[in-house]
């Protein structure tokens, strides 16, 4: 089939308009991530460096179409879709290992940051050699594995088997691979969470019994009619560290002193909330990954169809899918970007917060730009509690 000019075009403006909206998305992570310490927290880290291929697989999407296959700036072209557009998928993937690491082995954060070297290793090395290997791929029959591929340059058609053997292929294997960690994660979290609520609801029942008969004892005590009696009654928690003591009036006999000590229970309810939240911190890191592997459904899904359909049928192309394809498959910086956006939402308004107190008051942001950099990395070291899950001192950062 050949394209009419006006659907080339089409394709071109559609191609280079979604890779504007991935740079935003791609740019917003770096930025805010490197100017503010409220977006280090495990699940961003892994967006942070997974945008720096975004913004690489946009750079050969801008470009769109080359009228000369064979050219070297054709070539950077391919390389850089073969090499960038896998990697977003494998750093979903170690988001899923990550949930399967934080809910399975109890990895605390601390542990789970010691893994993104290796992650960035294997998540842009790993794509990394066959988009190198395939530049050297040539043949007298059917020409350099590198052509035009209607979108842009890639694969060339009589090489198509490779699109899938070589990068649709591994990317499905890494997204069925996520989505059954998801899955398994998922049913412990539920599980965990219905225990949870079972055992909060036994001991929010066994409190207030113990509540209405330290009242009873209370008013049986205390009772001012009682003859010789110097009450003195200390109410002691493990919270309040203080204790009020009440003392009746003496009457002329003398009688026993005594005292009630009444203890609220609270070490079980610290107990019972510490595990309530982090429970909590694993299902809102496994929910704010599974978004991302969402968007990253969306993004494959339409091109995946396409590919397909043209394994099929190597001489035809249909412009539907290929308007799809080319509407999601530039967007991963944008949808990262989104879903970076939604789950810190309060980082996001505090970042744009001290913007524009920056606007109206520069010598403001000047003062803590001198603070930040006069800490050390000791201090920095130790001052990352937010990134600990073991720890959810404040789960509503986490969601």
């Amino acid at each position: 089939m050949t394209w009419t000019q006006r659907e080339l075009e089409i394709l071109e403006a559609t191609a280079r308009v979604g890779s504007v909206f991935s740079l935003l998305g791609a740019s917003f992570i770096i930025i805010t991530f490197c100017t503010s310490r409220s977006f280090h927290r495990p699940i961003n880290r892994l967006a942070f460096f997974a945008a720096f291929g975004n913004i690489m697989t946009n750079v050969a999407t801008l470009m769109a179409q080359d009228p000369r296959p064979g050219s070297a700036l054709c070539k950077m072209q391919a390389m850089f879709i073969q090499w960038f557009l896998p990697a977003d998928a494998l750093f979903c993937s170690a988001m899923a290992m990550n949930v399967y690491l934080t809910v399975f082995k109890k990895y605390p954060s601390s542990r789970l940051q010691q893994l993104e070297i290796p992650y960035i290793i294997i998540c842009y090395g790993v794509p990394l050699i066959p988009a190198f290997v395939f530049l050297f791929i040539e043949t007298e029959s059917k020409g350099p594995l590198y052509g035009n591929a209607v979108l842009w340059c890639w694969i060339s058609a009589d090489w198509q088997y490779l699109r899938i053997a070589a990068f649709y292929g591994p990317v499905w294997v890494v997204l069925l691979f996520t989505f059954s960690v998801y899955l398994m994660a998922g049913r412990v979290i539920f599980s965990l969470r219905g225990s949870l609520r079972m055992f909060a609801k036994d001991q929010a029942s066994g409190s207030e019994t113990a509540v209405s008969r330290s009242r009873y004892r209370d008013s049986t005590v205390v009772k001012p009619g009682a003859v010789g009696t110097n009450h003195s009654i200390q109410m002691q928690t493990q919270t309040v560290c203080e204790t009020n003591t009440i003392i009746g009036q003496a009457v002329p006999a003398i009688g026993p002193t005594y005292s009630v000590a009444i203890e609220g229970g609270s070490d079980a309810r610290w107990r019972q909330r510490s595990a309530i939240e982090a429970n909590t911190a694993a299902w809102a890191y496994c929910r704010c990954a599974l978004l991302f592997f969402l968007a990253l459904l969306i993004t494959w899904l339409p091109s995946s169809v396409n590919r397909i359909y043209t394994l099929f049928q190597p001489y035809s192309t249909h412009f539907g899918l290929n308007f799809a394809a080319v509407l999601v498959l530039p967007c991963q910086g944008f949808w990262n970007g989104l879903i970076y956006i939604v789950t810190t939402l309060p980082a996001c308004k505090e970042f744009f917060l001290n913007i524009g107190n920056g606007i109206r008051n520069p010598r403001l942001i000047q003062a803590k730009l001198k603070r930040r950099f006069s800490i050390s990395s000791r201090e920095r070291k130790d001052g990352d509690s937010e990134e600990d899950l073991s720890l959810p001192t404040d789960v509503s950062d986490l969601r």
